[in-house]
């Protein structure tokens, strides 16, 4: 016999809408505090003292340093790294980038034209960039004894939630992009905006697989204004921050926890687009309003009512002291919300990934 399915009111569509919202605050929050918790330990207080030492670099030097060495990470000058209590290594080749010629120039009064004096008749002088010069300078891993690094996130594995990579590329194909799975050089995934591509790697377990889409579409979601560059130190550090405290939202509200990996991450990204001014957590912070939009977003296409519905009666069952397998809703027939699109291909792409199943106990192998 053919089952009715539930129709809900406009009051418990609203109520499913602000309880997903409060979930989405809830879940930034929660990011942010352990990110900054994990800024205070021991490695990385040691990581960041040591990176605080280095001089941030133009974007045309970024570009230099990109082209000669597309690994490098930490750069200095070889009496930089001496003061540092490192040793450049006999034979290494050098990073060249551009360096300010400077002269002393005297400061010159903008009405008069005449050089300014300090009290006692002398004249003020200044360091003026009159030109640039070539210079060399070397990666952290060409100098001995080894620099210290920060906590390096860990690959998840296991099973992904069932469905879950299906919704996500389905965003993905709205969006106008395709998704695909292969060689990422290096990296987990990768999201070209010019190609309309979204690639993740295909040598890692569903759970990996899954986190590192979600990252992507945060991505898509949240492209680079116009005019920005993701060359820049800054803007690729909250473009990370952003993607990842995406990708972990989603994922938690979806019952894969992805904080071993996620809280490293977003730490050292968030340490990059960091200033002497603005903290990390304060840049934890400042993207939140961008992160929570995108993530009610996605969970707004990726969550059903009936999930939403799921988590309503687990905190009835809390509040009136009861277990929620009490509150018996497996009756209740499920209305599922779908994105009403034309686009045929959402949700089946090509390279469709078939999830194994739900997700399983996950532990983290050592990168």
């Amino acid at each position: 016999m053919a089952t009715s399915r539930r129709s809900y009111s406009e009051a418990e569509k609203e109520q499913f809408a602000q309880q997903r919202k409060e979930k989405v605050d809830e879940l930034h929050k929660q990011l942010a505090d352990n990110v900054t918790r994990l800024n205070e330990g021991e490695a990385w207080q040691k990581w960041l003292s040591m990176a605080a030492k280095f001089h941030r670099y133009s974007f045309n030097n970024v570009l230099l340093i990109a082209v000669q060495r597309p690994d490098a990470t930490l750069v200095a000058g070889y009496r930089a790294w001496q003061s540092m209590g490192h040793q450049v290594r006999k034979g290494e080749t050098s990073i060249k980038v551009l360096g300010p010629v400077t002269r002393r120039m005297p400061v010159l009064d903008s009405s008069t034209g005449q050089p300014v004096r300090d009290s006692s008749g002398e004249v003020l002088y200044r360091r003026q960039m009159i030109g640039v010069k070539p210079v060399a300078v070397f990666d952290a891993s060409q100098v001995d004894p080894p620099v210290p690094t920060p906590p390096q996130p860990q690959l998840l594995t296991g099973q992904a939630p069932e469905g879950l990579w299906d919704a996500l590329a389905g965003i993905v194909v709205a969006e106008g992009y395709r998704v695909t799975r292969g060689d990422c050089h290096g990296a987990n995934g990768f999201t070209d905006y010019a190609g309309l591509e979204v690639r993740v790697r295909d040598d890692v377990d569903d759970a990996q697989a899954v986190k590192t889409l979600a990252h992507e579409v945060g991505h898509v979601l949240l492209p680079p204004s116009p005019g920005e560059s993701m060359l820049s130190g800054t803007c690729r550090g909250l473009a990370e921050v952003e993607a990842e405290s995406v990708a972990y939202m989603v994922t938690q509200a979806h019952g894969l926890d992805s904080a071993q990996y996620t809280f490293s991450y977003v730490a050292g990204w968030a340490q990059q687009a960091s200033t002497a001014e603005i903290s990390v957590a304060d840049v934890v912070a400042q993207t939140g309003a961008r992160v929570i939009g995108a993530v009610d977003t996605i969970l707004s296409r990726t969550l059903s009512q009936s999930d939403a519905e799921v988590v309503l009666v687990d905190e009835l069952a809390a509040t009136i002291g009861v277990g929620s397998a009490e509150l018996d809703t497996a009756t209740v027939p499920a209305t599922v919300w779908e994105v009403v699109t034309s686009d045929q291909r959402l949700g089946a792409t090509a390279d469709r990934h078939q999830p194994a199943g739900p997700p399983a106990a996950r532990t983290a192998p050592s990168l």
